[in-house]
């Protein structure tokens, strides 16, 4: 990691598109602060300094920055997750301007704030031990808000897959959603890995 401070906490909220306010609400800080450290009229306490580093650390290997990349840079709601806690990796543009809030939760488990489908899936006994033993390749959800968060009453209704791999002995979830009609009907359902054609 860098130690021009400027240059990391503005590549980092960059890339997460994140406003000056946003990153400030992230680490605790106010705008203004964010302002002084981008321009490198000041630089952030030691404390700060390990949250900044810990927010922006890319994961050391190849396929998960490339998918880090690409995840940000996916028109629709999409997000990076480790399992089984859902682990907030990364989000794209279109997923923090549905629900800005998220900004917050990088690097933070969801499943305390998962409500709805989400949390049906969760407590799914048999279907998390179905993605833990490679069975499931991915579960095809249509959902409404599954995140108490405060944009929750606003959220509309989303078709998300959600696809399962393990990298270096950890699993991860990929979640892309699109939006969909309002009366669809809410469930989710898993894939097989079986029906998935190689």
């Amino acid at each position: 990691m860098s130690d021009d401070w400027s240059e990391t906490i503005k590549r980092y909220r960059v890339r997460h598109a994140l406003t000056q306010g946003r990153m400030a609400d992230l680490l605790g800080v106010s705008q203004r602060t964010i302002s002084r450290w981008e321009r490198g009229e000041d630089k952030p306490n030691l404390d700060r300094q390990r949250a900044v580093r810990d927010l922006a650390a890319e994961p050391p290997d190849t396929l998960l920055s490339s998918l880090a990349v690409a995840v940000r840079h996916t028109p629709f709601p999409r997000a990076l997750s480790r399992t089984p806690r859902l682990r907030l990796q990364c989000l794209s543009g279109p997923a923090l301007r549905k629900r800005p809030s998220m900004a917050n939760w990088i690097g933070r488990d969801l499943a305390p704030i998962a409500c709805g489908i989400l949390e049906e899936m969760l407590d799914d006994r048999t279907l998390q031990r179905s993605i833990a033993s490679r069975e499931i390749a991915c579960v095809v959800a249509t959902t409404r808000s599954v995140l108490q968060t405060p944009e929750h009453a606003r959220i509309g209704t989303y078709r998300t897959v959600i696809t399962y791999f393990f990298h270096e002995g950890t699993l991860y979830s990929d979640a892309i959603s699109t939006p969909a009609p309002k009366r669809a009907v809410l469930g989710y359902e898993a894939i097989p890995m079986d029906e998935i054609s190689t």
